[in-house]
């Protein structure tokens, strides 16, 4: 082989190398990656899947990636893939879940499940979290007033007309859904 494509090669052989999973890429590469696949799929399956095995792959490698974690629940839920999301978000609440998490994990367990008594102190957990983060910003936002609605808070009420735009039609509408119409209505 002649000595320039002999160091081309080598060339092409380092860059393989280095841009494979195999190298170790920081959680952040995959978040990235997924991120750009995501926005590109425009809903497509296919491309989606893909999606997901770019977060399969950087979770093979960083399994304890709270993100990468996150990433793929929230793209499991959005592919009807609810067993696989909730092992996800169990997973994750072990080791703390932001509150948006903990919504989430709430409205997968109800869809697989139920509306069962532990729906309910999920949810009242998850609304707990939302008050909390509330009292710094001095206001409640859509997901605080979702979370206190699906756990039946007497504060429910109170939050919507604490809400900047209570006159907003949309949240209300859904909020006036059956319970069943709702859940489906965000996880079909």
């Amino acid at each position: 082989m002649k000595p320039a494509k002999a160091r081309r090669a080598s060339i092409t052989t380092l860059l393989l190398i280095a841009c494979s999973p195999a190298s170790g890429e920081p959680p952040a590469h995959y978040l990235e990656r997924a991120g750009v696949a995501l926005m590109e799929a425009l809903g497509d399956p296919q491309q989606l899947e893909n999606v997901l095995a770019i977060y399969d792959d950087g979770l093979e490698l960083h399994p304890d990636d709270a993100e990468l974690r996150y990433g793929r629940a929230q793209l499991l839920t959005s592919l009807g893939q609810y067993e696989e999301a909730k092992q996800d978000l169990d997973e994750l609440h072990e080791g703390g879940l932001h509150k948006e998490g903990m919504l989430l994990r709430c409205m997968v367990h109800e869809r697989l499940a139920g509306a069962a008594e532990d729906a309910l102190a999920c949810y009242a957990g998850a609304e707990a979290a939302f008050a909390t983060a509330s009292e710094a910003s001095g206001q409640p936002d859509a997901n605080h007033i979702l979370a206190a609605h699906l756990a039946e808070s007497p504060e429910a009420d109170a939050l919507l007309l604490e809400w900047p735009d209570s006159e907003n039609s949309m949240l209300k509408e859904i909020l006036e859904m059956e319970r069943e119409d709702l859940i489906r209505q965000f996880l079909p």
